[in-house]
């Protein structure tokens, strides 16, 4: 018969806020990088249409002014749906990071029988499998010097 293990979840977003709000920040450099290369190169092109058709510019500037705060909006929402994707992401890098750090703090206390657990959907699923193959070394290891000194 199967347990029924209660999940592991974490309702937090912010586990790690200083790591987690760089991330997030670079994120949305990256994305303005982005933005704003897209725009150079649209005014880059414009402006050689433009001077070819100078008549089509004051149809463009009059269409132009109602497109513009809708453009902004898409923008704004770009933005938002980076900035959401990028928190999601630093969670689950985060998340493992602080479960880490938490296990080190134990075995440091002495504690070999700690182990780290991470959800199915964090990173560093492989780091976690290495570690704990780690610790149960060190655990054993411990036993087995513990074993012989009470033997002398």
């Amino acid at each position: 018969m199967q347990e029924n293990k209660p999940k592991f979840k974490r309702n937090i977003i912010f586990i790690k806020r200083n790591f987690q709000l760089k991330f997030i920040a670079l994120t949305l450099l990256l994305a303005l990088f982005c933005v704003l290369v897209c725009v150079y190169e649209f005014a880059s092109l414009t402006q050689v249409f433009f001077t070819e058709h100078p008549v089509l510019l004051q149809e463009l500037i009059d269409k132009g002014t109602y497109a513009i705060p809708m453009s902004l909006l898409k923008i704004c929402i770009f933005f938002a749906v980076i900035a959401i994707f990028a928190a999601v992401l630093s969670n689950k890098i985060a998340g493992p990071v602080y479960r880490f750090e938490s296990v080190c703090k134990e075995v440091a206390k002495g504690n070999y029988k700690v182990r780290v657990k991470l959800r199915n959907g964090d990173g560093l699923r492989d780091l976690e499998k290495e570690f704990n193959n780690m610790l149960e070394v060190l655990d054993k290891k411990g036993t087995s010097q513990g074993e012989q000194k009470g033997e002398k």
